[in-house]
């Protein structure tokens, strides 16, 4: 049982440390790295050094807004502002060959987590500005948007291997390697949650027309969202197979990003519950149901089960808060910082992702296992941060 910040000390000056190690200034061309204008955390030092991924960043911000480090957080933004409008597109990474290729997209939320703490409205403005263009000239383009409003993952080079890359669920047995087919229901779900901060943000600032417009189009994406990739009889949202017309019931933590946007109603939130089962392990939640372990030359994809992700375990358990399952949030927020503590005091570092199944460092997939983590890292202060004076008590 762990007990708090108190018991954690060695992993927090841990954490520091390697924010600090993995913080960047890249000011100039460094080969296949764009350069940035203000500085950043990549997710370590050593093979993602000089990178600053999109959906990590999000993540990571939160973690840095927890310790303080709000300019460097703001910072992060900032670049983001500025690839878009340079490129016309947030990169999956600030890499030249990455410029076809987005991510998740976190814009508004990330934008939304430092502008409470630090109130700048006029700064606040130029990010909505910013991912108000994102979603409508990248994410609703005609390469994009492809079925009844809805979107997908695709990149500029429109192949399923590629597009399940600009997922950031490189790689999963999810998509049945035909990411092009498929409506995801996590990229859906952070469309309308661009639509709905847009739109509370327009409105506050006195913009009404605009306002309006984006609350129609979270209302009507909501509708189609629940028409199409809610499926009552397992309880569970599913991604969308819009080539066959059907969804696909294959459980992920995908599933569960309509509560972290409060998309869900309360029927489908108890619901979800019920079927956290599914994907709950003893040493945390794993991110697909058990898929008989596909192999992928010689290892495993990444984002299949038994493999947990730290910032996956962030959506589950916020959205497990956001509708009053206290209880269920906290005893998953256990699970994953006892997980991470232990394989830290036995290894000394956090790492990318870990195997929840047996408590331990998974097996490989496309590239060696990573230790760092910049989104571990992050994670691991949120729960603590959010849970602070719990472990000790239940």
């Amino acid at each position: 049982m762990l007990q708090s910040y108190a018991d954690c000390k060695k992993c927090l000056r841990y954490i520091n440390f390697m924010f600090k190690k993995s913080t960047f200034y890249l000011n100039t061309h460094r080969k296949v790295h764009i350069p940035l204008p203000f500085p950043y955390v990549a997710p370590n030092h050593s093979f993602f050094k000089y990178d600053q991924f999109y959906w990590d960043s999000y993540f990571i911000i939160m973690g840095l807004l927890r310790l303080g480090k709000v300019a460097l957080a703001k910072g992060m933004v900032n670049n983001f502002v500025y690839l878009f409008k340079k490129y016309g597109i947030i990169p999956a990474r600030n890499r030249y060959y990455n410029l076809g290729m987005s991510q998740p997209p976190f814009l508004t939320s990330m934008a939304l987590e430092v502008y409470e703490k630090d109130g700048d409205d006029e700064w606040l403005k130029k990010v909505l500005n910013t991912a108000e263009k994102e979603l409508k000239h990248y994410w609703m383009n005609r390469t994009h948007k492809v079925y009844e409003d809805l979107s997908r993952y695709a990149d500029h080079f429109i192949t399923h291997l590629t597009a399940e890359h600009e997922s950031g669920w490189d790689m999963t047995s999810r998509f049945q390697d035909r990411c092009l087919d498929i409506l995801p229901i996590d990229l859906n779900t952070l469309l309308y949650k661009y639509e709905k901060d847009l739109a509370k943000l327009y409105k506050e600032f006195g913009e009404k027309e605009k306002a309006k417009e984006l609350e129609k189009a979270a209302t009507s994406r909501a509708k189609k969202i629940n028409k199409l990739m809610w499926d009552e009889h397992h309880g569970m949202f599913f991604d969308y197979d819009y080539v066959n017309q059907t969804t696909i019931p294959f459980y992920s933590v995908a599933s569960y990003y309509p509560l972290w946007a409060e998309l869900a109603t309360e029927h489908q939130a108890k619901a979800l519950v019920e079927n956290l089962h599914h994907l709950e392990e003893d040493y945390g939640i794993a991110n697909t149901q058990k898929t008989g372990l596909i192999k992928l030359q010689n290892a495993y994809k990444q984002h299949d089960y038994p493999s947990g992700w730290a910032h996956q375990h962030w959506i589950i358990v916020k959205g497990l808060l956001n509708y009053g399952y206290e209880d269920d949030a906290f005893r998953i927020a256990q699970k994953w910082v006892n997980l991470n503590k232990q394989v830290f005091d036995k290894t000394k570092f956090f790492w990318e992702r870990y195997d929840v199944v047996s408590g331990s460092l998974p097996k490989t997939e496309r590239y060696g296992l990573q230790k760092g983590f910049g989104w571990t890292n992050a994670v691991f202060v949120l729960m603590l941060d959010t849970f602070d004076g719990l472990f000790d008590k239940r």
